[in-house]
Formats: C-alpha cells, structure tokens, sequence
C-alpha cells in the first residue's frame, strides 16, 4: 500500500472539507447550493477520516506525526456532524430545531 499516495489523498479532502466552510457563507444564498455543499463537506471529511484511519493502521503517517492521526479522524467526525447543521435555521439533518423545542414548551 503507497502510504505518500494515501496521505497526499487525505490532504486533497481536507482541503476541500476546508475550502467548503471558507464559502458556506457565500453558498449559503441558495438553499439547494448549501445542502449540496454540505454534503460535499460531510464526504470529504468522512473520507479524510477512513483514509486516516488506514493510515494509522498501515503505521503511515501525516505531516510527519504517528501521534496526529488519532485527534484528525476525531476532528473530521465532529466537522462531519457540523457540516450537517445549518445556519439559517432549517434543518438539513432531519433533527430537532432547539428553538422549536423553546417554542413548543412555551
């Protein structure tokens, strides 16, 4: 298994998962543009995060760092969660609003 290969790879995903927050507020104008960047922000992290675990299993490493991968695949989950959520206050992920909670108990 080519472990540069992997590692360049998860590099282009985060990249991307970072650039999509960088614009989600341009993006976000268009209902139908944000849910489908939120998806794109929610497949790269979670490919960031396997290939990062294969890398951790295969003894590869990122930026130099054994120690890095661990925190990095807990970082993309919880970004994937994030990416799920939306600021304007409809909710993408099928959940419950917490301010629709605040109403209803009113």
């Amino acid at each position: 298994m080519n472990l540069e290969l992997i590692e360049g790879v998860t590099n282009i995903f985060c990249g991307i998962a970072i650039f999509g927050f960088t614009v989600i507020a341009t993006v976000s104008r268009s209902p139908k543009l944000e849910i489908i960047l939120q998806q794109i922000i929610s497949f790269s992290c979670i490919m960031a995060s396997f290939l990062l675990f294969l890398l951790g299993v295969n003894g590869g490493k990122i930026w130099s760092s054994e120690k890095l991968i661990p925190p990095l695949i807990a970082l993309n989950i919880i970004i994937t969660i994030a990416a799920r959520m939306n600021l304007r206050g409809k909710q993408v992920s099928q959940g419950m609003n917490p301010h629709k909670i605040r109403n209803m108990n009113k």
